[in-house]
């Protein structure tokens, strides 16, 4: 059988040879994945192979290696398992690595089809599988991975200040009086239960609350793309993929729906349900208790007001048709959180 000849994007012959003799794999048995944005991939049907793919990409590799090695104490994880490191110049001029391969699909493939109650299924099936690695104490991180940063930001610059215990309340103060301001300019009265005090206090209360959650290990990427299910029929997660920005930090990072590409914002109108229902589990999951189960929504339905004055983030278009419209169901989602906040 002929080599695929994708495998050439990542080794040419010479070193394909030797790649094989070292490994014992056999070159007919490779194929080839693009699609990391700092790795190049080979791999067969047990085993994958990591190439950094500039110099860049070294340090994410080691870090998503350094985790693997971590994380394989934890057997009811589903992560790829470390083999081996490679330091072989005449492969690769980079350091490379053996990684196991598992079995099942992308979310993203099966996505477009799912019905609700199916997306509820993977998302509570998700927050299980957070709270074992958000319950591993801090001490037993290795400093490499509680030394790491979050990797981009100044695009993530509003949500580390809220996130913050330094500087929450003036990110708070922020985008409070945007929604003051643009309920006054566009003489939206229907909305005037955001201005009023209590409302103010409830936010910040569970802000706050949020806020002063312990920090956690963190995946830091959770998305489409990362998670593997066992067929489109059988919803089982069976791994967990791309553990390069592994970091330590607050847990809500964990749900961001914002790194989850286009997909899943066609259930933007069902988002505080499928927030609801993942938040109990979680805490329910991490034996955490919060004075309001909203605060999930709260902060995240923040985010998404300020990004609809955002052009280049296109959630204009993932909410509603325009940036206005988009706006107003922002708001109306506030209103119907708050009031979900004084009945608790």
């Amino acid at each position: 059988m002929d080599v695929d000849y994708a495998v050439f994007g990542v080794l040419n012959y010479e070193q394909l040879d030797k790649f094989c003799k070292l490994t014992g794999v056999q070159s007919q048995d490779i194929r080839a994945n693009f699609d990391g944005w700092r790795k190049l991939i080979l791999f067969t049907e047990e085993r994958v192979f990591l190439f950094p793919r500039d110099p860049n990409g070294v340090e994410w590799l080691d870090i998503e290696l350094t985790t693997y090695e971590f994380l394989n104490n934890l057997k009811t994880l589903p992560i790829p398992r470390f083999i081996k490191r490679f330091n072989v110049p005449d492969i690769s001029f980079y350091e490379f690595a053996e990684v196991s391969r598992l079995k099942g699909i992308a979310y993203s493939k099966i996505e477009d089809n799912l019905t609700l109650e199916q997306l509820l299924r993977i998302q509570t099936s998700l927050v299980r599988l957070f709270s074992i690695w958000h319950n591993i104490p801090l001490k037993e991180i290795p400093s490499a991975i509680t030394q790491r940063k979050i990797y981009d930001p100044e695009r993530y610059e509003f949500e580390i200040k809220l996130l913050s215990v330094e500087t929450w309340e003036e990110a708070f103060n922020f985008v409070y009086n945007q929604i003051l301001k643009y309920i006054r300019e566009n003489n939206l009265n229907q909305f005037d239960i955001l201005s009023e005090e209590e409302t103010m206090k409830l936010w910040k209360n569970s802000i706050r609350e949020i806020v002063a959650l312990n920090h956690v290990l963190l995946h830091g990427d959770i998305h489409e793309d990362q998670i593997l299910v066992a067929t489109k029929d059988n919803l089982e997660i069976t791994g967990i993929l791309d553990w390069e920005t592994v970091r330590v930090d607050n847990p809500i990072w964990e749900f961001n729906f914002g790194e989850w590409g286009f997909g899943i914002w066609k259930w933007w109108e069902n988002f505080p349900e499928i927030r609801r229902r993942i938040w109990r589990e979680y805490l329910d999951g991490r034996n955490t208790d919060l004075s309001s189960f909203e605060g999930l929504n709260l902060i995240y339905t923040l985010f998404e007001f300020l990004i609809t004055f955002n052009p280049q983030m296109n959630l204009a278009t993932l909410i509603s048709k325009n940036q206005q419209e988009s706006t107003k169901k922002c708001l109306e989602r506030l209103i119907e959180t708050t009031k979900r906040m004084k009945e608790e």
